[in-house]
């Protein structure tokens, strides 16, 4: 009898333990990607984030580098997330597999978030990563916040066809239809004129069709001499200055759509006050 009751007392002591690992909210998380990153934060106190990807603290393609600069960041290699004992790994599909496979195979929770290719996909992966760390009302909140923000843009003047927009990158590409981007033009009052420009494979686009057929505003991630790589020539050609010189040209920072994050609206309210000024003009065939 004393024997039972001793088993009975044990199994007690140990049920409630179990149920907390289920229900407990991660306090140990670990971001192994700038896109899941710049969400976390928006989630979960700074206390609760063991590390964050590396990039992160890189102000050329991070929105929350000033945030992200009192917590620790990783390379992604499986020995130094593993020596942070998360309880919760977080990353995107495809990101790390390495290092995925193995924390996976040691038991350890990860979550892979997928890619945001719409103002749709991004709230899913709100949706998504709250769940995951136990946040779902704050979810809620970073996407009524995204939604207010887009709801309060001024419609874009009617009574003609909307004004054409490129985004032109590094390595001459442009932003092909079915992209964040172009959603992002869209609702700013813009049509994406990359559609029309016959995109090679990899969405580069010459940059000879960009001088033959110019957009009313011309899209850039940087300014032209940001980047000192044979892939970023074409931004600093000559035939692309003499369009810059013609056309309204906006600079709208990678950081704000290189992920599909709420980081985006602050690309769609800088691409609406672009829209705003160019107003019903339209510049010289």
């Amino acid at each position: 009898m004393i024997r039972r009751c001793a088993l009975a007392v044990l199994a007690l002591a140990l049920m409630p333990t179990s149920l907390a690992a289920q229900t407990t909210k991660p306090q140990r998380i670990v971001s192994l990607n700038l896109c899941t990153d710049q969400i976390l934060i928006d989630l979960v106190p700074a206390s609760r984030i063991r590390a964050l990807s590396h990039v992160a603290a890189d102000a050329s393609v991070s929105s929350i580098v000033d945030r992200a600069r009192n917590i620790r960041r990783v390379r992604g290699e499986a020995e130094e997330v593993l020596a942070l004992d998360p309880d919760l790994v977080i990353t995107t599909e495809f990101s790390t597999p390495t290092t995925v496979s193995m924390l996976e195979r040691l038991g350890r929770r990860v979550v892979k978030i997928p890619f945001a290719s719409d103002i749709a996909g991004v709230r899913d992966v709100v949706r998504r990563m709250a769940e995951a760390v136990g946040e779902t009302g704050t979810g809620e909140a970073v996407i009524a916040k995204l939604d207010a923000r887009l709801a309060a843009l001024s419609t874009p003047p009617s009574g003609g066809p909307a004004p054409t927009a490129v985004i032109y990158q590094v390595n001459s590409i442009a932003s092909a239809s079915g992209t964040l981007e172009e959603e992002a033009l869209r609702i700013a009052g813009f049509r994406n004129l990359a559609t029309d420009l016959h995109l090679e494979p990899g969405g580069r686009v010459a940059l000879e069709a960009i001088v033959a057929n110019p957009p009313d505003l011309l899209v850039l991630s940087g300014p032209s001499d940001e980047y000192r790589t044979v892939v970023a020539d074409s931004l600093a050609h000559p035939a692309l200055k003499s369009v810059m010189r013609d056309r309204a040209t906006l600079v709208v920072p990678w950081r704000h759509w290189l992920c599909g994050t709420p980081a985006v609206a602050d690309a769609i309210e800088a691409l609406a006050e672009a829209r705003r000024s160019l107003g019903q003009r339209r510049p010289p065939a």
